[in-house]
């Protein structure tokens, strides 16, 4: 890029969100035109495009073609040291939040599950896989591992309707509590399943989190493999000296 649009570009990104500020823009409300926006801001539309493209790739505006362009409602924040419900953390930030079941069935775990379950070898386990939505729109693909004798009978609750939350239907039928949680995560690309599920082209990045979730006396509750879109989520890590 020409070294001089790069820095106009950022020059007007900053306006942009300044103006933003300023007008106490909300998330969804519409900017100007591009020939209003440019001429409030003494810039050409070359320069001008670029902010709108580095502001959209920084998921602070979003464009609809036809329409216009639009500030974007921020990212939810995972923070890695927290354990939180998907549907209460959504409700707190301002979100509506479902889930889809696309299957819970009950199989043999493999050593690996078994392993991170912390059961014998060839244990029965639980499998729940769902497409968690934020405003109506996929966001998560969750797969959910939980060995059969913590909670028997568990494939028999309507995930969808009656019991949306997992945390809350293991706290209210089966008196287990989770409280502790340990993170592995990283950065990986959507196959074709993945990109059909969440409605991403095929090879766009997302974000991986492989989760253990325990008890205060660290009996393994669940080991839980999401795969999250990036345009809805960050990542906040607390560090302590």
């Amino acid at each position: 890029m020409n070294p001089y649009l790069h820095l106009a570009a950022d020059h007007a990104a900053e306006e942009i969100e300044n103006y933003i500020v300023k007008n106490q823009l909300q998330p969804h409300d519409r900017l100007p035109s591009e020939r209003k926006f440019s001429e409030m801001l003494g810039i050409n539309r070359i320069t001008f495009r670029e902010a709108i493209k580095r502001l959209e790739s920084e998921h602070i505006l979003y464009s609809l073609k036809g329409s216009g362009t639009y500030v974007a409602p921020p990212k939810l924040r995972t923070n890695t040291g927290v354990n939180f419900s998907f549907h209460s953390y959504c409700a707190a930030n301002g979100y509506k939040s479902s889930s889809k079941v696309l299957n819970i069935y009950r199989t043999t775990g493999t050593p690996f599950i078994c392993q991170k379950l912390n059961i014998p070898a060839s244990s029965s386990i639980y499998v729940l896989k769902r497409i968690r939505y934020i405003d109506s729109n996929p966001a998560m693909l969750e797969t959910t591992h939980i060995a059969e004798s913590l909670c028997p009978g568990l494939n028999e609750f309507d995930f969808d309707k009656g019991h949306p939350s997992l945390f809350e239907l293991l706290s209210s039928e089966y008196h287990i509590y989770p409280q502790k949680t340990s993170y592995s995560l990283g950065m990986t690309y959507a196959d074709t399943d993945t990109s059909l599920h969440l409605n991403l082209k095929k090879g766009s990045p997302l974000f991986y989190f492989n989760v253990t979730t325990s008890t205060g006396s660290d009996q393994v509750i669940e080991y839980c493999q999401t795969l999250k879109r990036m345009d809805y989520f960050g990542i906040n890590s607390d560090l302590f000296p």
